[in-house]
């Protein structure tokens, strides 16, 4: 490992350095479970696992994504992770923004 004081920082530098190390390793084991829980969501076998899946394919970004459907960040960020579901005119503006296609097939039940 360098020896951060060979390069010049300052004790405050190194004090800040460590209070960084200390705040991330404090948010990391939330970082890893949403991330999971984003994983997942992705994977579910239903519209809104779909939906995920092609606002992660998509090339834009999540606040433009949420500004141009008419959301926040946040709401989209807890939806791709499965904590929240959306409005039906905000999914509507998702398929339409997304250039998907919703496609509804009915199943009769066999007697």
């Amino acid at each position: 490992m360098i020896n951060p004081s060979r390069h010049g920082l300052t004790p405050e530098h190194l004090a800040d350095i460590e209070q960084a190390r200390e705040h991330i390793a404090a948010e990391l084991p939330d970082l890893v479970a949403r991330e999971r829980r984003m994983r997942e969501a992705a994977e579910e076998n239903t519209f809104s696992g779909e939906l995920r899946r092609a606002i992660h394919a998509g090339d834009r970004d999540l606040i433009s994504l949420a500004e141009v459907v008419g959301t926040t960040p946040i709401h989209l960020s807890e939806f791709l992770a499965g904590d929240r579901t959306l409005r039906s005119d905000v999914l509507d503006r998702l398929v339409s923004v997304l250039g998907a296609r919703l496609v509804v097939s009915t199943h009769s039940a066999s007697s």
